[in-house]
């Protein structure tokens, strides 16, 4: 900091332009490192994607030979000229080699072909192809070899990049390559484009430096020497560049405010002298008044002229001085009527004290005749509450009467259908009967023709007519007994119909009864609760009687105890001179000595001990009561003895 300190604004806005060249420089040197790592990456990968179009030349192939379509032999003479024939830019090429470092194809040097070349190196002595081998055979299959390349027809020697990979099923090493010629054209290509950016960026930033610290430096130079003619005493020219928006315009506007500070400070000071002198004026003036008014004399008004910005002091004493006045005058008023009426206070304390003890009594009784009602409604609930389980219960069994009806009438249903069915059976075997009947007479009738021989055919036919016929008679009571039996059926159903009606309606009634017994019920259970709370709230009022007669005695001291406060106010209060309506000044008149009953009353001790026995309980303290001194209260007396008993 103390370095820039020492240099101008426009020097460092050049420091600042020469930061940023040097860290454009930087950037962009970083920028052509990355520019070269990528474009290697980029060649790198194409290399394998273009080996990979060779790769799946062996792939096809081997695909036939697996087909049966070729011998081993066939495939990999037709793959190896597949892949002599591949081209990929200006000197792109393909070779393969075998693992026992045989050459098996080159479209370059084809007099490698068929040579083994495990010891063949490059210009500068390095195995590469051995080296191609372990990393075709290593666990990525694959993997980038550098060495230096004898270039044909005496090109002289320049450095490969190739990249190798191995074919498993035949043992087979595939590799192919690119220059680094290739590379470095092609990053000097790029270097070049970004190395015109990066001057057009030099000359702009440039520009814009100049430009920015001719538009700092020229304004600062202006307010510079503003300032050194406002330091002379020179307030009246303008300020230059307040009009503007930034940190100058900031500057310049400070700058106005000192100026038209230095003209405040002129006009400041010629006012300060002449307020000088009329507040000495004033103070003299309001000493002289206050001196007068610390002796009691409540008249000493300020009736001088003032300034017109002492006016407002002038009308507030005034006003000060006529409310005290006429404030000790009511007092002094007001003190007399306060003794009396203390006295008057103190009688009427001790009358609402027995009446309150009458209360208290009262509410007492009120209270146990409560409690005693309340312990009655909760007898009652109770009987309610069983009445209200025995309906329930009456209920319960009318319900199951109910259904017990409703089976009886479902079974005698069923015995009617049956009746139903017997009824048809009977008239089945009417039937059989009658048509048996008839067969009898057609035998009879057939054992008469036959004469003799027959005799004894026509005595069972005989036999069975006289059969039917008993079964048709039997038939016949059968369906008689039926009838009379299904009459009977349906008057003991519509019976026991009549039973579940009456059933049901006195299940409504007992329902009902149910419901007023259970109102009846919830109605005292509510009674008792508010019984209970109104014996609660009766018990609080008759802790708050007895409170309150506690209070009442203690009001009663404090009464005297106040009259007592209110003799010594008129004595200050009378030293005092104020004005009456009239104008006119009077002086207060001092109290006359308390009375004889006063002074007896002060002399009795049974009120400090009896009001050290009614103290009020702390749960529910007085309001608008403060607290009696001690020896106020051993002054008060006049109460009865038997309220000690509080």
């Amino acid at each position: 900091m103390s370095i820039l300190a020492r240099l101008k604004i426009s020097q460092r806005i050049f420091v600042v332009g020469v930061a940023s060249l040097l860290g454009l420089l930087l950037v962009t040197g970083l920028a052509m490192m990355e520019l070269k790592l990528s474009l290697q990456h980029s060649f790198e990968t194409r290399t394998k994607q273009t080996l990979d179009v060779a790769y799946s030349q062996l792939e096809r192939f081997h695909a036939e030979e697996a087909a049966g379509r070729m011998t081993r032999a066939q495939a990999q003479k037709a793959a190896a000229a597949a892949v002599n024939s591949l081209r990929f830019g200006k000197l792109g090429y393909f070779f393969m080699f075998d693992n026992d470092m045989t050459m098996v194809a080159h479209p370059v040097k084809s007099e490698l072909v068929g040579t083994n070349v495990r010891d063949k190196t490059d210009a500068v002595g390095k195995m590469h192809y051995r080296e191609m081998r372990e990393k075709a055979a290593g666990p990525d299959g694959g993997g980038f070899v550098r060495y230096q390349y004898q270039m044909p027809n005496g090109e002289g020697i320049k450095e490969k990049l190739s990249y190798a990979r191995g074919f498993a099923p035949w043992g087979w090493v595939i590799a192919t390559g690119v220059l680094n010629d290739e590379i470095e054209a092609a990053l000097w290509h790029d270097a070049g484009n970004l190395a015109k950016m990066v001057l057009f960026v030099i000359l702009l930033i440039g520009g814009v430096i100049w430009m920015i610290g001719r538009s700092i430096t020229l304004p600062l130079r202006s307010l510079t020497e503003r300032m050194r003619s406002l330091a002379g005493g020179n307030v009246t020219d303008a300020i230059p560049g307040i009009e503007r928006k930034d940190e100058l315009g900031d500057m310049a506007g400070a700058l106005q405010v000192f100026r038209e500070q230095a003209v405040a400070k002129e006009e400041a000071q010629a006012a300060k002298a002449k307020g000088d002198a009329e507040q000495q004026m004033i103070v003299a003036l309001v000493s002289d008044k206050l001196e007068r008014l610390s002796d009691g004399d409540l008249t000493s008004k300020i009736d001088e002229d003032v300034p017109g910005s002492y006016a407002a002091l002038k009308r507030n004493f005034n006003t000060a001085i006529a409310n005290l006045s006429e404030l000790i005058g009511a007092l002094a008023d007001a003190s007399h009527g306060i003794e009396t009426g203390a006295t008057e206070i103190a009688a009427a304390s001790d009358d609402l004290a027995r009446r309150t003890e009458s209360n208290a009594a009262s509410l007492e009784q009120t209270s146990a005749a409560l409690s005693q009602m309340n312990d009655r409604l909760k007898s009652s609930a109770q009987s309610a509450d069983r009445t209200v389980d025995c309906t329930q219960s009456a209920i319960a069994m009318v319900d199951t009467g109910r259904s017990t009806a409703e089976q009886a009438t479902g079974a005698m249903d069923r015995v009617g259908e049956s009746a139903r069915g017997i009824d048809d059976v009977i008239e089945g075997l009417d039937k059989i009967a009658f048509q048996t009947r008839v067969l009898a007479m057609n035998a009879a009738v057939e054992a008469g023709r036959a004469g003799e021989a027959g005799r004894g055919f026509a005595v069972v036919a005989d036999l069975v007519s006289a059969l039917a016929m008993r079964a048709e008679e039997e038939a016949h009571r059968a369906r008689e007994q039926l009838t009379a039996t299904q009459s009977d059926i349906g008057i003991a159903v519509d019976a026991v119909r009549s039973v579940d009606t009456a059933l049901a309606n006195i299940t409504g009634s007992v329902q009902q009864v149910h419901e007023f017994v259970e109102s009846m019920a919830t109605d005292n259970r509510a009674q008792v609760v508010t019984i209970g709370e109104i014996a609660s709230a009766m018990n609080t009022m008759d802790q708050s009687t007895q409170q309150n007669a506690a209070m009442v005695e203690q009001t009663s001291a404090a009464a005297r105890n106040l009259a007592g406060e209110v003799r010594t106010l008129t004595r200050q209060s009378s030293r005092f001179t104020v004005e009456q309506r009239e104008g006119s000044a009077r002086r207060i008149p001092a109290m006359a000595a308390p009375s004889e009953r006063g002074a007896k009353t002060a002399a009795s001790p049974k009120a400090a001990t009896r009001t050290e026995a009614v103290k009020p309980k702390p749960a529910m303290p007085p309001r608008n009561v403060q607290p009696v001194a001690a020896a106020a209260m051993s002054a008060a007396g006049g109460a009865e003895d038997d309220w000690a008993s509080f």
